[in-house]
């Protein structure tokens, strides 16, 4: 059976008092399993199982319940200068609409969070955040605030995420607006199933057709309801955490906690593309800093000869020496075997390498691969 690689609040030993989503009792009515993920009761899988719903997002469309995410509004005259101090990839020229994946570091360069920040107007930028990371990127954001406000929008706001193949075929039941046409990382305003909401072209499964739904928490059942109702042709299924981890470590996306953290760089986890070094923002000089000297580890790609997976923390050698260790790992359906991420001294390994990874009491054989994984069509 697949298990969803990442650990939760109770087995790192934490006491946590859950939220849940708006839709936690359609969850249960549908046979879902809860699990605790970052203080918050979410399904991990439905009676389908992570196999099914994994496959469906990849053939057809899966729907996931996001409503855990936070939503964080910037505006005002000084909201661009705010956020361009504050997050690591440059804002200029942004379209209104347009979208750009960035990252939230601390003055070593390493980091608080990843986010997503759109552009919705001149002095108006509407930032999503990762659950469990949200009240604190609040506080760093709002001591970068100058002539700006923040408002937090999360305790108001729901999200959805429906992706796959399927997904523009099954919205054009329920909404009259040309989405298909919309370019990756653009959001507009529509009316999906009668409630006004924000639409973007974007999503944590490495499908080129999918969207990030945010609207009133208020409907959110009918929202769900209704994609769900309007997908039965296309075999669209609810999917949760645990499908939406298989598909985002196919295509090696990062997990906050895993792939970065307060103790990993951006560019250890083989994202300088989402580093604008050439401006001061918080950490830039200590990231010029370690791309000057050297950056001593990176994050590779490792594909297994089995089913049998490695899990965060195992460690990895290179004969008798270790090297690193796994930071997410999982059996992957699209690729068929398992598969892993690793964070590992830079240099110790070359595309094509043979590792081992220590799990349980046995060391099992893995290959270096280019990254990703898998990569949807077009």
């Amino acid at each position: 059976m697949i298990r969803p690689g990442f650990p939760t609040n109770r087995e790192r030993g934490k006491r946590v008092v859950a939220n849940r989503t708006a839709l936690y009792e359609t969850h249960r009515a549908l046979g879902a399993k809860v699990i605790d993920f970052g203080g918050w009761d979410m399904p991990v899988d439905y009676p389908t199982h992570i196999l099914q719903e994994h496959h469906a997002t990849r053939k057809n469309a899966g729907l996931f319940d996001t409503g855990h995410m936070g939503e964080v509004l910037v505006e005002g005259p000084g909201a661009f200068e705010s956020l361009q101090g504050a997050v690591s990839r440059d804002l200029t020229g942004m379209d209104n609409g347009q979208g750009r994946y960035t990252l939230l570091c601390n003055e070593r360069g390493t980091v608080h969070d990843d986010l997503i920040v759109f552009k919705q107007a001149d002095e108006k930028y509407y930032i999503v955040t990762n659950a469990g990371t949200r009240l604190n990127d609040i506080e760093v954001l709002k001591s970068h605030l100058k002539n700006a406000t923040l408002r937090d929008l999360t305790p108001e706001t729901h999200k959805l995420d429906l992706q796959g193949p399927e997904t523009f075929e099954i919205l054009s039941k329920i909404c009259a607006a040309p989405l298909s046409k919309l370019k990756r990382f653009r959001m507009i305003s529509a009316e999906v199933a009668g409630v006004m909401s924000i639409v973007s072209r974007s999503g944590y499964t490495g499908e080129t057709h999918g969207v990030e739904l945010f609207f009133p928490k208020s409907e959110a059942l009918r929202v769900w309801s209704a994609i769900m109702e309007a997908g039965k042709p296309f075999g669209v299924l609810p999917c949760g955490l645990g499908a939406r981890d298989t598909l985002r470590l196919e295509c090696c996306l990062p997990l906050y906690g895993h792939e970065l953290s307060e103790d990993i760089t951006p560019l250890e986890a083989g994202l300088k593309w989402a580093l604008s070094l050439e401006k001061d923002f918080v950490g830039a000089a200590a990231l010029r800093a370690q791309e000057r000297d050297g950056i001593p580890r990176a994050l590779v790609a490792l594909k297994f000869a089995g089913r049998l997976p490695a899990r965060a923390g195992n460690a990895i050698f290179r004969g008798d020496e270790k090297i690193g260790e796994v930071t997410s790992g999982t059996f992957g359906p699209s690729v068929n075997c398992a598969i892993a991420l690793a964070l590992v001294q830079t240099g110790a390994t070359d595309i094509g390498a043979t590792v081992h990874a220590e799990v349980r009491t046995a060391r099992i054989g893995a290959t270096v691969v280019e990254k990703p994984f898998y990569k949807a069509a077009k």
